[in-house]
């Protein structure tokens, strides 16, 4: 207990001793009286207050410390006494008589301010006006719980904003979180390359706002397209993803923004080794409207000049959102765009260069409409990508058009109906640098167009039972071909005892022939060589608390896979008629997440994936695919101590299959295991107007080799080729 805090409780039992010889519940919460406290503060409210006496009248406000924002609903105590509570605006007014007093504020949340007030006698100097700036309480929870009313619409791991930027190992980026989930298997650390359930990783959708992003991460260190502190939270669907997002035969990743504060104009940025980045939002139209933008710039190139000078590399992004009503409902306005660069100083070719960029915008209007929500939505893109294949380089450039609608009513407790449709019409200009006659026709000139619609009900019956029928429809045109393909989809979920929910889903999904990798503009291609992708997936799980605060997340899945494979990953030569091939596919495992919410001291999850993953070969072979790992396991943890947080991630996984090099006839072998250990501090520090993070991170702390091919010495013995890469970050970051 504070001093300031023990002073307040003496006074008041010196006050208030007729009230407990009535035998009343006079609680006292952190220094205020029964009589001022709301009963979320844990104290009574069947005290009456002593009548104010005759004096001047003293104004106040009540502000957050770290920023401008008000605070709504505090109590405020005078020698003691409860005396007022604090409006919308944070402000209070209170009379006083002459001489000095002690004003003290409370708020969940907060630490309990006090402060001293001098009040002259009537007629001389003004009354004074107190402006109280809480600081937030290092000893509680330090984000806010967000609590959602009803379950998802298939199965998923929802990841909060402050969860997202904290793991150690992702640098602070948001969508590397989700390497440390289960069904998911990183390719090859520390490139952000992730086969989910065994599919390729070009088979895994990544949408913002319901915006499919033709890439996710930039191409040369790997953070993410989208500043970090632009979004407002994650879904993360290993499979069995909502009928509402299509053309994808694995899982997704959906990421939403948040609508800036229509209160008071919020800046932040932030600095690391690497990159810089900005964000800020203001409210205009007399608060009716709010606009944010935020982006990012590198300075690798100038980084890595100072231990390769061969190496040219850059990066930057950019995103904009304004609301603003309109009519019955509300108009968004979504863009956002990446550039990336990577060429070498000490090439000869001059088609050795990659360059990507991309951008996007929507233009959406959400309403009332009949009982229900109705979304509107147009948008474009564009896409500029330059790759170098072997000694060609292809130059592309894409147009899309990207209509969305939706209509979503309840009707009465038991029953939720939801409609849309979604298209992309893209068209695609190529141009090649050397000729070739057996080129693949993602190198083409080409129009594509894919059409989808769905309908979607949600049943609620009783409190036990939750049944979501859907159905998808998907058309694809590319090439003079076309191919209709249905999407029926279940889930179900069934609550057997309290706070324990049985689970299962199937569904049925299609995509266009795709690369391993996802690049902008080189999509939508090969329908008539290839036909489509296709997927059937099933699984079944159990969802359950557990004691201290834990819960349990456990699935097994299988799923049946038609997908076009690279027919030789070993030849480099990415533009013949014939490098990509169709095989069926096979992928089964078990997942297990447990997880302490980030509200908690402790916080994070533990996270376990058994799986196999097949692949049909030519000439009726059947083996493990080249992503198939075996075990994967993830630990992640994070403990707050005062102004500190302490986390740490321990990453273990079982070697994927390769080809031995110069070795006849063929012959693959499983790399070995690998394991690394990232370690990252933060430390907060709060002044009267802004926040200040500094957080310094070591990614591979143990100094682990990792094997990425094996090659036979010719002396009998099978040699690793690999690397040993360890990524420190130091950065700081600035809130107000």
């Amino acid at each position: 207990m504070t001093l300031s805090a023990a002073a307040l409780l003496v006074g008041l039992l010196a006050q208030d001793a007729g009230v407990a010889e009535a035998g009343a519940d006079a609680a006292i919460d952190g220094g205020v009286s029964a009589d001022t406290a709301r009963p979320d503060a844990g104290a009574p409210t069947d005290a009456t207050p002593p009548p104010a006496p005759s004096g001047e009248r003293v104004q106040g406000r009540v502000i957050g410390k770290g920023g401008r924002r008000p605070v709504a609903g505090a109590a405020v105590a005078v020698d003691g006494v409860g005396r007022a509570e604090t409006d919308a605006d944070g402000r209070f007014e209170i009379e006083l008589p002459p001489g000095r007093h002690h004003v003290q504020v409370q708020q969940p949340g907060f630490e309990i301010s006090d402060d001293v007030v001098e009040v002259a006698p009537r007629g001389g100097s003004s009354a004074p006006s107190l402006v109280v700036r809480l600081a937030p309480d290092s000893s509680g929870p330090r984000y806010e719980t967000v609590v959602k009313g009803r379950q998802p619409d298939a199965p998923s791991v929802a990841l909060e904003k402050q969860e997202m930027t904290r793991v150690p190992g992702t640098l602070g980026d948001p969508f590397r979180t989700i390497e440390t989930l289960p069904g998911v298997a990183a390719v090859a650390w520390p490139a952000p390359i992730y086969a989910v359930r065994g599919a390729n990783p070009g088979n895994t959708g990544f949408f913002l706002d319901g915006i499919r992003m033709p890439a996710l991460f930039h191409f040369a260190l790997g953070p993410a397209v989208i500043h970090p502190y632009f979004l407002d939270g994650m879904d993360f669907y290993p499979g069995g993803y909502p009928a509402r997002y299509g053309r994808y035969v694995s899982g997704a990743v959906v990421a939403s923004t948040r609508p800036p504060p229509a209160d008071l104009a919020h800046a932040s940025a932030d600095v690391r080794l690497y990159d810089a980045g900005l964000m800020a939002s203001a409210p205009f139209h007399d608060g009716q409207g709010t606009v944010a933008i935020a982006g990012r710039y590198s300075y690798t190139a100038a980084m890595l000049s100072l231990v390769n000078s061969s190496a040219d590399v850059s990066y930057s992004d950019a995103q904009l959102r304004v609301d603003h009503p309109l009519g019955p409902g509300r108009l968004t306005l979504l863009a956002f765009g990446s550039s990336d660069a990577l060429s070498s100083r000490d090439s000869m070719n001059p088609n050795d260069r990659v360059a990507i960029r991309f951008g996007r915008g929507i233009l959406r209007w959400t309403a009332p409409a009949g009982g229900g929500q109705f979304v509107l939505a147009a948008g474009g893109g564009l896409d500029a990508t330059r790759a170098p294949f072997q000694k060609n380089a292809v130059d592309v450039r894409a147009l899309s058009f990207l209509p969305r609608t939706s209509y979503r009513r309840p009707f009465g407790s038991w029953l939720e109906l939801e409609a849309g449709g979604d298209a992309e019409l893209s068209t695609y200009a190529t141009k090649l640098a050397a000729a070739d006659p057996a080129l693949e026709d993602l190198t083409q000139p080409r129009t594509a167009t894919l059409l989808g619609a769905y309908l979607l009900a949600r049943l609620q019956l009783g409190s036990r039972v939750v049944l979501i029928p859907a159905v998808r429809a998907d058309e694809y045109q590319q090439g003079g071909v076309e191919r209709f393909e249905p999407g029926p989809r279940l889930v179900a979920r069934v609550r057997a005892g309290r706070d324990v929910w049985l689970k299962g889903s199937f569904g049925r999904y299609s995509q266009m022939p795709s690369l391993p990798l996802q690049v902008a503009g080189l999509d939508n291609f090969g329908l008539a060589a290839h036909g489509l992708q296709t997927s059937w997936q099933g699984a079944v799980g159990v969802e359950a608390p557990l004691p201290a605060a834990v819960s349990l997340d456990a699935n097994a899945y299988v799923q049946r896979y038609v997908l076009t494979d690279l027919r030789d990953p070993d030849s480099g030569d990415y533009l013949v008629d014939d490098f990509l091939v169709r095989r069926d596919a096979l992928s089964y495992g078990l997942e297990l997440l447990l997880r302490r919410p980030i509200t908690s001291r402790l916080s994070g999850w533990l996270s376990y994936t058994l799986s196999r993953s097949l692949r049909a070969f030519e000439g009726g072979a059947i083996g493990p695919s080249d992503w198939d790992q075996r075990h994967i396991f993830n630990l992640v943890a994070g403990y707050r101590l005062g102004r500190y947080t302490f986390g740490g991630r321990l990453h273990y996984n079982t070697g994927r299959p390769v080809k031995v090099g110069n070795l006849f006839p063929v012959e693959y072998q499983r790399l070995p295991p690998f394991y690394q250990l990232d370690l990252r501090i933060e430390r907060r520090t709060t002044y009267d107007r802004f926040t200040l993070d500094f957080y310094v991170e070591l990614v591979n702390a143990t100094l682990n080799a990792q094997a990425t091919s094996l090659n036979y010495d010719y002396n009998g013995g099978i040699d690793q080729d690999g690397f040993r890469i360890v990524i420190p970050s130091i950065g700081v970051r600035a809130e107000m």
